[in-house]
């Protein structure tokens, strides 16, 4: 893995009884191959305790499509985000090799937008205690969960031409639907087994 960039967005707290405490505004995370691991949530919300977060990797519908030419922050165009031929922003995006050979691995489209679930009301032990200071939460995304799948359930292999530049398709399809079930609180990023994009 030489990179991994994806916005989060509709960030939002979790309480007990699965209320939500929106946490304002859009960022674009990044994981280059330095070794970093885990990405932190910040930003401000009510202090007290909550069971997790929810947030959707993808850029909401209303800003996708607006012209990006005029955009600052992360959206500006010289994020490298944003699909020129296709009207939108790439919302996930990995690129790497794999015994050599280049991988450019893309998610994006209203369709492709994913919500990650990280509340577990059912779990005490899940708690997560807020304070004064804000939100300071370390996510990690799982390359091996988020490569366990390809197109009709086969194994993800980079030496196929179908996974190694994907943008559109059954096999970006395949990449979000593993998107939403690679994230976890806390921990750290781990490759997938004999694949290092």
């Amino acid at each position: 893995m030489n990179e991994v960039k994806f916005y989060v967005s509709n960030v939002a707290l979790v309480r007990a009884d699965g209320s939500e405490v929106p946490v304002r505004g859009l960022s674009l995370a990044k994981l280059p191959g330095s070794g970093q691991s885990s990405l932190m949530f910040r930003g401000q919300a009510p202090a007290g305790e909550y069971r997790g977060l929810r947030f959707d990797v993808g850029v909401p519908r209303d800003l996708n499509h607006r012209d990006a030419s005029a955009a600052r922050g992360p959206l500006s165009i010289e994020e490298g985000m944003y699909w020129a031929w296709n009207s939108g922003y790439i919302f996930f995006s990995l690129l790497g090799k794999s015994e050599g050979q280049a991988i450019a691995n893309h998610v994006g489209g209203d369709n492709h937008r994913v919500t990650v679930n990280l509340a577990d009301l059912q779990k005490p032990g899940t708690a997560l205690t807020l304070g004064a200071g804000g939100l300071d939460m370390p996510v990690s995304l799982d390359l091996q969960k988020l490569y366990a799948r390809g197109v009709s359930g086969e194994a993800w292999d980079f030496s196929k031409a179908t996974y190694q530049q994907v943008h559109m398709g059954a096999a970006a399809d395949q990449l979000a639907a593993n998107l939403a079930g690679a994230f976890s609180a806390g921990g750290g990023t781990t490759a997938p087994a004999g694949h290092h994009p």
